[in-house]
């Protein structure tokens, strides 16, 4: 490979289980990397280098995100990094709450039984408390072009 953009060098390093080199002194074989191909293709505008064949294989992951234009690029490029948190955030603490506004559901119901057992300006404060919680799927339900009404009411 030739030409590696300095951000890059890490990277193709942890692909190819080398360290890069900067001199010919330090050309030996603990320093090298293998792979059975290494070619540059040609994609659109751009060119990417495609490595296949390298001796331990799953260190690292490309994934070449293509769009129309810049803005759908980006939204991309957050969606993608988006999910890859909730994947690392997942593997490093392994529990899972249910999302689409489940727990917020949950605890407006919680909080309206236990309103049920006050009295006086606390109930009244638990029950708007609880109310509140409910718009929070609601919108969620309206943002995703669903049924509000029959969606916070499945929930």
């Amino acid at each position: 490979i030739r030409d590696v953009e300095r951000e890059d060098v890490e990277f193709v390093c942890k692909t190819l289980g080398c360290r890069p080199i900067a001199s010919v002194d330090h050309f030996l074989p603990e320093n090298l990397g293998s792979a059975e191909l290494i070619e540059e293709i040609q994609t659109g505008s751009s060119k990417i280098v495609k490595c296949t064949g390298v001796a331990n294989p799953g260190q690292t992951v490309s994934v070449l995100i293509r769009g129309s234009n810049k803005l759908v690029l980006e939204e991309a490029d957050r969606s993608l990094h988006d999910a890859l948190c909730v994947i690392r955030c997942l593997v490093k603490k392994r529990a899972l709450i249910a999302g689409g506004g489940a727990p917020e559901t949950e605890l407006s119901l919680k909080l309206a039984a236990y309103a049920n057992t006050l009295s006086g300006m606390e109930q009244y404060c638990f029950r708007a408390f609880a109310e509140a919680l409910e718009v929070i799927p609601f919108t969620l339900a309206e943002n995703a072009g669903l049924n509000p009404i029959s969606t916070v009411t499945d929930l």
